[in-house]
């Protein structure tokens, strides 16, 4: 087995995440179709012109309505996602994952503009860059995604509900939770990101993104009670980790009406009550929680 080959095998590196991205790709939010919609942006929409609908956006979301704007931003990512399962497989080719591999500016710390000197390598780079998606990588292997922080340009523009949703997005865009089976975001990163999802999620039960929502909060909500497999939320002697145990006091403090927010009074509440050790009343109360398990 090749290097690379190895690398994908195992670029999805926990149960947890495996289930993420499974959701996730699965979750597609479906083609709207809009009524008002001019001809123009119809025709670039039926053919799947990814390049020209950010165009046909860029010039005319600060003078369409919220509910319009909101509802060409949906088709478009729509879009986006039916396109990303092809631009990864092209990425995969051993090649191309090789050349990404060995160019300084790509590996680590995409760079825009960044070029490999391999022509296909090169022409996804170029898709990637022209069509809003951004180029990240994990344990070796690199695979595309959606750039929401682009999306992000245009939230003032859209509803409020859509808005909050691109913020939730964006969030991953900047970071992922998790990378090679590590959390790769501070404590208090992962306790505002699992608020603001129990938030969305509270507000809008309903609305056309909430799948999506509901499973990146599923995989906050894993971290905050178990960590993760390198990231481990109880330590070698048993007991919280002490930085864990700051950022969750912290939350705590701010209050908050959320589910989220209720259960991790609860949850901070019986750790003190244990001296913050692992025992069997806290593998209960995560347990009987376990996201996973709930679905």
């Amino acid at each position: 087995m090749t290097n690379i080959q190895s690398r994908t095998r195992k670029k999805i590196p926990t149960l947890a995440a495996i289930a993420l991205m499974t959701a996730l790709t699965s979750s597609v939010v479906p083609i709207q179709s809009v009524e008002a919609a001019p001809s123009t942006f119809n025709s670039l929409s039926e053919k799947n012109d990814i390049h020209g609908l950010w165009t046909y956006i860029e010039d005319h979301a600060d003078s369409g309505a919220p509910a319009s704007v909101t509802v060409w931003l949906r088709r478009l990512e729509a879009l986006q996602q039916k396109r990303v399962a092809g631009l990864e497989q092209a990425l995969s080719q051993e090649s191309v994952q090789q050349a990404l591999m060995e160019k300084d500016g790509i590996y680590g710390d995409w760079k825009r503009g960044t070029r490999t000197g391999n022509a296909q390598a090169d022409k996804l780079l170029i898709e990637i860059e022209k069509n809003g998606y951004v180029l990240d990588s994990t344990e070796g292997y690199f695979f595309p995604k959606i750039d929401y922080l682009r999306y992000m340009k245009y939230a003032p523009y859209t509803t409020s509900r859509y808005a909050s949703y691109l913020k939730i997005r964006s969030d991953e865009t900047k970071s992922e939770l998790t990378k090679d089976a590590g959390l790769i975001v501070s404590w208090n990163e992962l306790l505002n990101r699992a608020e603001r999802q129990s938030r969305y999620l509270m507000l809008y039960p309903n609305s056309p993104e909430t799948k999506v929502v509901d499973d990146l909060y599923r995989q906050s909500l894993h971290i905050v009670l178990y960590g993760t497999d390198n990231v481990p939320l109880f330590d070698e002697t048993g007991h919280l980790d002490a930085y864990a145990k700051a950022a969750y006091l912290q939350q705590i403090k701010k209050g908050g009406n959320t589910p989220f927010a209720k259960m991790l009074a609860q949850y901070t509440a019986l750790l003190q009550k244990n001296g913050w050790a692992l025992n069997t009343k806290i593998e209960n109360f995560r347990d009987a929680r376990n996201p996973w398990e709930l679905q």
